[in-house]
């Protein structure tokens, strides 16, 4: 990796990192019901796949500096990484911004519903990881499509963005 990658993929975690853990944003990052904006971030993917470097550093420290703290924030950094790569895998596979865009979704609100409640110490009952998977998802969907969208949109036609990321349109 070249000096300028490492660095994009440096910038790009500490801009992950800030999104999540800088107030008022920390208190809609976490839990059951989140509007995680720095996920907006996911797709740089469809431009540049080592992105995926900055996009899991900032994954990995923004959940070990999460509310859950000691050894849940842990596990949350290790698995969340791992669950955040495999979207990022899937959104190489698909290059549709649409079809691209349902791995965050869905593996997000899979491992969100199993993780929480048993991080969290609450009965887990299928009504519950129905909820939180239904909650995840949708605040995932909504920060993907309501923040993603138009920020996919207006890179796409920046002919700046492309001689800042280095690749030739």
């Amino acid at each position: 990796m070249k000096i300028q990658q490492m660095t994009q993929n440096a910038i790009l975690a500490s801009v992950y990192i800030v999104l999540t853990l800088v107030p008022p944003l920390n208190a809609i990052s976490f839990y059951a019901i989140q509007f995680r904006v720095s996920e907006a971030l996911l797709v740089l993917l469809l431009f540049r796949r080592d992105l995926i470097v900055g996009i899991l550093i900032g994954t990995f420290f923004a959940n070990l500096f999460g509310p859950l703290g000691g050894a849940f924030a842990i596990l949350d950094a290790f698995f969340g990484t791992i669950v955040t790569l495999m979207a990022g895998i899937w959104i190489w596979i698909q290059r549709r911004f649409s079809v691209a865009m349902l791995a965050p979704i869905i593996l997000n609100g899979l491992y969100l519903a199993f993780f929480l409640p048993w991080a969290l110490s609450l009965e887990a009952t299928p009504l519950l990881w129905l909820v939180t998977f239904a909650t995840v998802a949708a605040g995932e969907a909504a920060v993907l499509f309501i923040l993603g969208w138009p920020l996919y949109q207006t890179l796409k036609r920046h002919p700046g963005f492309y001689q800042l990321i280095g690749i030739k349109r």
